[in-house]
């Protein structure tokens, strides 16, 4: 396996591929990008389509959000207002995407992003939405191989040998789609409610009116009133310039779901967050000094979790 890191920076989009037709499928994955911090401004749709086992078709769709773009995401993703000028709005591509996931099985990396990305931009335009079964393969991954560093989809991909173009829309719900079949196949399964079944996880279903956040079903987190966040618990420390906020911001912000930060990096700590600044130089061999102790303790068998800034931003948003 390779520990080649994908992080997806500075991207130029130059275009994507189609959307697939709808057909009989096992599952779907889907992978949401967004022109803002507002889940309701999703700027690209990706779905790939899976049929016994294989990645059958695969594509993605620029969408017009219809507000301003961040240069933060725009520097993630790719994508700026120029790009959508003449793609078509949530609406317009709205049926065409609610299609391909009613009535199924659902993947997503990280899929309390991708889910609420859907059901805010469908309240934003007042639309409802289809009903499925969601798997987040990010928590997937992380029950069947407990040893990798990481669980990122930029992290966990290249570990598993998966070659894809990260932030591209359709790459990444293929990549998606082709991590959940990996764990299939390392579970010895079939479907993904055996799956599901094997490793203790609770897959919620999406409806027009519902989503209950994806979790693992452990007694001791249940009795928790505040279990349902996956930072809840935590304790957290960062390194690098963060894009999104500050240091301080996000040592505030981590108090709200029960988390804690800490100055440095030891046995305490559960998630190190690197700063997306950080990340280029990472991908390329260097390391700060909190990431080499991180690794450090990783070796010596610390559970520790090394998180992109991106993917931090998406747990706390749970």
């Amino acid at each position: 396996m390779t520990s080649e890191l994908n992080i997806g920076l500075s991207k130029v989009r130059s275009g994507c591929r189609p959307l697939p037709s709808p057909q009989a499928v096992d599952f779907v994955a889907i992978d949401i990008e967004t022109a803002a911090s507002n889940r309701a401004s999703i700027c690209s749709i990706g779905v790939a389509l899976v049929r016994d086992g294989l990645v059958v078709a695969s594509g993605s769709q620029l969408i017009n959000p219809e507000c301003s773009f961040s240069k933060y995401n725009i520097a993630i993703n790719g994508i700026a207002e120029a790009d959508v000028g003449d793609a078509p709005t949530f609406p317009e591509i709205w049926p065409a995407v609610a299609a391909l996931l009613a009535n199924g099985n659902v993947c997503a990396h990280s899929a309390t992003f991708d889910m609420g990305a859907l059901r805010a931009s469908a309240a934003r335009y007042s639309m409802s939405g289809p009903t499925f079964d969601v798997f987040c393969t990010w928590r997937l991954a992380r029950m069947v191989w407990p040893d990798a560093s990481a669980w990122g989809l930029g992290f966990i991909a290249p570990w598993l040998g998966i070659d894809f173009d990260h932030h591209e829309a359709g790459s990444d719900a293929k990549a998606c789609a082709s991590v959940a079949v990996a764990a299939l196949s390392a579970t010895a399964t079939s479907n993904l409610h055996g799956l599901a079944n094997v490793v203790n996880y609770f897959p919620p279903r999406m409806t027009a009116s519902s989503y209950q956040g994806v979790r693992v079903i452990d007694a001791t987190v249940l009795g928790s009133a505040d279990s349902d966040h996956p930072l809840n618990g935590k304790v957290l420390a960062f390194t690098g310039g963060m894009f999104s906020m500050s240091r301080t911001e996000a040592a505030s912000l981590i108090a709200s779901p029960g988390a804690t930060f800490k100055a440095s990096v030891s046995a305490l700590v559960d998630y190190l967050v690197i700063g997306d600044a950080d990340f280029v130089s990472f991908a390329d061999g260097q390391m700060t000094r909190k990431l080499a102790r991180a690794v450090e303790l990783r070796a010596e068998g610390s559970p520790l979790e090394i998180l992109s800034e991106r993917d931090f931003v998406a747990l706390l948003n749970s």
